[in-house]
């Protein structure tokens, strides 16, 4: 193209002249935005602050076309080539150029942190790619600006499974350059460039779901909802509950990609928690940030909803604030648990009494290949001797007084193909013990009274909170049964030995017994906070949800204050021997009638304050 039509444009006006359709729309809309076609240089330059963060937001994609740029350079080299990789909102993240190209560029201005778009720049191949999403080819006579006129480009959008992510520019120092084999560079450059990012996300994407499944698997059930998405907020996962919930969302919020943002909005801080209701339905999102080798690789969305249908009471949903724990100990504790879930050796698990080894032992099996098979549960120290023997092993008709006709299965084959859960142990009797082990040896039982034997493929997990070994010395444990259920060891740590984590459990403790009690939650005060997280808790999770049980149905008033807190653990024998209203008259006394440094005292806001004084009747 002659350069006397684009003089005739941008001088004269004239809008009639042989200009490719795309080319003169560009110029028309350079006009119209009052670009100057004299510009000599680019001006539109972020600050470098603006562009450190610019760049690291497009980390993948700068990382992916790097060795892309780097062996063009290399095969292009003396060329009089530049090479120019853009994001989506325009801004250059990457430019290589060789020796003589670099030399021009820096005499326009041009460099990484520039931003291209047409009111920017004027018409360019880049610009108007980035503009239209589609490929561009244009000559040095069709750029706009003076400044760019001396160039040949060709751009190309760059898209990963139908997502927008940048565009890549080939350029060279004009005049009678190729458009085509321009067009042919930046074609499979951006080709190859999207080829590397999306395999970079898949192997993202396969670590981020192997991370989910063997560090985060005890947080979810089947009707959780799991979201994933990369640091640059590109979903990488999602199931079947996380995409009913968003389409819920959508319903009732809109159906615009913001809308979406709204519930991710805060997770790329880290680990955060948050409630949020829709449509009358009430849902917990818990947002856990994965790290890497000391980087952070992705974020991962739980969402739960509470419903009744969907957050089952009682024990099968204990363990999700028993073990959702924040001790690092515990943490490596429950990961063991998860790993030996998948054999199906035998387990012992161990701790204080109250710590929670039944719900290690229902997580257990919950994680394991059986967990579609029967779970039973017995306590050893429960029964006595002569039920415990037809309960385990079952008993054939006639065997005693009192037997069915036909007999009756134990515990143990009824849990054939699933788990037993023994619990107690140690307190289980010494010939017991020779029966047991033989049933774990040889994996079969038999009756009380009988004389088959019957095959069984149970898994056995046992619970105790004595100290077996010492057991073992006195001669009222069996060394050969410890070690066949000892193969596999779970410890599992009191609660003053994570206390971290005593708060996060008494509010959800708190919670569910207030929806229980149908009343409203108790405000806690910070001062009777740290009470709960100083008591030693010897009764461990039992004792804290025995604690909480009284507390919301004996504690009359929606604010919890220290002075209860003492009556309800028992700590300060001083104030528990004193009444409510001796301990609010020695507190007013203290702070000389101050009202405002009584509540202080107490840990309790002034209205909390004014209605003891009125129930009490205190001057």
């Amino acid at each position: 193209m002659a350069d006397e039509q684009w003089r005739q444009f941008v001088l004269d006006g004239n809008t009639d002249i042989n200009v490719r359709k795309e080319v003169l729309e560009s110029w028309n809309r350079c006009k119209q935005m009052g670009v100057s076609h004299e510009r000599e240089n680019v001006f539109s330059h972020i600050p470098q602050s603006d562009l450190v963060g610019r760049r690291q937001k497009n980390l993948d994609l700068i990382n992916a076309a790097l060795p892309v740029m780097k062996d063009f350079c290399k095969r292009l080299k003396g060329g009089g080539y530049l090479l120019l990789l853009a994001d989506t909102e325009g801004y250059l993240v990457e430019m290589m150029a060789d020796h003589k190209s670099q030399k021009i560029a820096d005499q326009c201005g041009m460099s990484v942190g520039a931003r291209w778009m047409e009111e920017n720049v004027g018409s360019t191949g880049l610009s108007i790619a980035l503009r239209t999403r589609t490929a561009m080819a244009t000559s040095g006579n069709e750029h706009y600006c003076l400044a760019l006129r001396v160039w040949d480009c060709s751009a190309c959008p760059i898209f990963v499974n139908g997502e927008y992510i940048g565009a890549f520019d080939v350029c060279r120092m004009g005049p009678n350059n190729d458009l085509r084999e321009l067009y042919t560079l930046a074609f499979a450059g951006a080709h190859v460039i999207s080829e590397r990012y999306r395999f970079h996300k898949a192997e993202i994407k396969e670590q981020v779901l192997s991370h989910v499944l063997t560090e985060y698997v005890h947080k979810f059930n089947s009707n959780t909802g799991i979201i994933s998405f990369d640091k640059q907020g590109i979903e990488l996962y999602k199931n079947k509950p996380a995409h009913d919930f968003l389409k819920l969302w959508e319903e009732y919020n809109g159906h615009s990609e913001s809308s979406k943002k709204m519930i991710l909005s805060g997770v790329e801080k880290g680990s955060v928690s948050t409630e949020i209701e829709v449509n009358e339905k009430k849902f917990f999102i818990n947002s856990e940030e994965i790290v890497k080798r000391g980087k952070p690789l992705a974020n991962v969305l739980f969402i739960h909803s509470q419903t009744k249908e969907t957050l089952p009471k009682g024990k099968i949903n204990q363990d999700y604030f028993a073990f959702n724990t924040k001790n690092t100990a515990f943490q490596k504790t429950i990961q063991t648990a998860i790993k030996v879930s998948r054999s199906d050796a035998s387990i012992l698990i161990q701790g204080e009494s109250g710590v929670g080894k039944d719900f290690m032992a229902r997580f257990i099996h919950k994680q394991s290949e059986r967990r579609d098979q029967p779970y039973t549960a017995i306590n050893c120290a429960a029964l006595p001797r002569e039920l415990i023997t037809t309960e385990l092993f079952g008993y054939e008709g006639g065997a005693f007084t009192g037997a069915k006709n036909k007999g009756s299965q134990g515990k143990i084959e009824a849990s054939d193909k699933g788990t037993i859960f023994l619990d107690e142990i140690a307190d289980l009797p010494l010939d017991l013990q020779a029966t047991l082990l033989r049933t774990l040896e040889e994996k079969q039982v038999v009756r009380v009274g009988g004389t088959t034997p019957i095959p069984v493929d149970v898994r056995f997990l046992a619970a105790t909170n004595k100290n077996i070994k010492e057991l073992i010395e006195k001669g009222e444990f069996r060394e050969d049964l410890y070690y066949r259920l000892n193969v596999f060891n779970i410890k599992i740590p009191s609660l003053r030995e994570r206390i971290e984590d005593v708060e996060s459990i008494l509010n959800t403790m708190l919670g569910e017994a207030c929806e229980k009690a149908q009343r409203k939650t108790i405000s806690f005060t910070p001062k009777v906070m740290n009470i709960f997280e100083q008591h030693t808790w010897p009764g461990n999770l039992r004792e804290m949800r025995n604690v909480i049980e009284r507390i919301v149905y004996l504690h009359d008033e929606d604010h919890f204050d220290s002075f209860h807190a003492h009556e309800f653990l028992g700590l300060d024998q001083s104030i528990d021997k004193i009444s409510e209203r001796e301990y609010l008259s020695i507190i007013l006394n203290k702070a000389n009638g101050n009202r405002a440094q009584a509540a202080r005292e107490m840990g309790i806001s002034r209205s909390a304050l004014y209605r003891k004084i009125q129930k009490y009747n205190v001057e």
